[in-house]
């Protein structure tokens, strides 16, 4: 499950591993020490690998620098949401007030502040929006994922309509 931030990618990671009734594998959590300390490349694929034993799984995060090459050529598919950046961002800017003000822990006693709310944070996640779908449209292309592997949805609609295609999504 790949996409920019604000994307839904944790949200339909974890239903569509419910769904499956399959391991969710949260690439933050593995990416992210205490302290908001970022563990490196060569430790992020240690713990990816060490995740990926079970038969089926689902993966949420990007970091497809790091391990796009262990992960995508075990998936039997890769889903990209590729929604428009005006959604994307709205949701990212809510969901981060909600954590700062709840004071929710993210990953290994990590919370998010108020800074990633300050004029500066915001700009600099809307400007960076399309190196997403850059970032990732290289990687599909340069790891040799076929078309048919890759489902794009690029609406909450498509999401929808595609969670609901997939067994044990309904009656």
């Amino acid at each position: 499950m790949v996409g920019g931030p604000g994307s839904g990618k944790s949200t339909i990671a974890t239903v569509l591993a419910g769904q499956l009734d399959v391991p969710k594998v949260e690439l933050d959590e593995l990416w992210w020490d205490p302290g908001w300390r970022p563990v490196g490349r060569d430790e992020l694929r240690r713990r990816v690998c060490a995740r990926l034993v079970a038969e089926s799984w689902v993966v949420d995060g990007n970091y497809v620098d790091e391990i796009a090459d262990l992960v995508w050529p075990r998936a039997d598919s890769v889903v990209w949401l590729d929604l428009p950046r005006g959604v994307a961002v709205r949701r990212a800017v809510r969901r981060a007030a909600k954590r700062a003000v709840a004071r929710t822990e993210l990953w290994n006693g990590n919370r998010e502040t108020f800074a990633v709310l300050s004029p500066v944070s915001i700009r600099r996640f809307v400007v960076s929006w399309p190196r997403y779908t850059e970032r990732i449209a290289r990687a599909l292309e340069e790891h040799g994922i076929a078309d048919q592997a890759v489902i794009r949805l690029r609406s909450d609609i498509e999401v929808r309509d595609w969670l609901g295609s997939l067994p044990g999504s309904g009656p």
